[in-house]
C-alpha cells in the first residue's frame, strides 16, 4: 500500500527513530538481548536486531508488543506540550501527537 502523506512537522523516520531509540534504551536498562526479545515475542531470530537498525520496519502492534516484553507501556497521549512527563513527539494525520513510554 503507497500512501502519500504529507505532514510537514515530522516524518515517519523521525517517529520510527524516536520510539525504537528509546525502546533500545529500554532494553539495554533492563539488561536483555535482542535475542531474548525475539524469543518473547516469538518473531524470527535477528528482526529485533533489523528494528534496531532501520533495516526493517516494526508495526504499531510490533512496537507495542517490544514495549511490553520490556515491562513497559507505549501509549499516546494528550497533546499537552507543557507536560513534562512527555517524552517524545510524534505525528499522525492529522496533527502532532505525543507519545510516552513508561520505564
Amino acid at each position: 500500500m503507497n500512501m502519500n502523506f504529507n505532514y510537514p512537522y515530522r516524518t515517519r523516520e523521525d517517529f520510527l527513530e524516536d520510539v525504537v531509540k528509546s525502546l533500545i534504551d529500554l532494553r539495554v536498562k533492563v539488561n536483555m538481548t535482542q535475542d531474548e526479545i525475539n524469543h518473547k515475542l516469538g518473531v524470527a531470530d535477528r528482526l529485533v536486531s533489523k528494528w534496531e537498525c532501520g533495516v526493517r520496519t516494526p508495526t504499531s502492534f510490533h512496537l507495542y508488543c517490544w514495549a511490553d516484553a520490556l515491562n513497559g507501556r507505549l501509549t499516546i497521549v494528550s497533546n499537552d506540550r507543557n507536560d513534562k512527563n512527555i517524552t517524545k513527539q510524534v505525528a499522525n494525520d492529522n496533527h502532532q501527537m505525543p507519545i510516552k513510554i513508561d520505564k
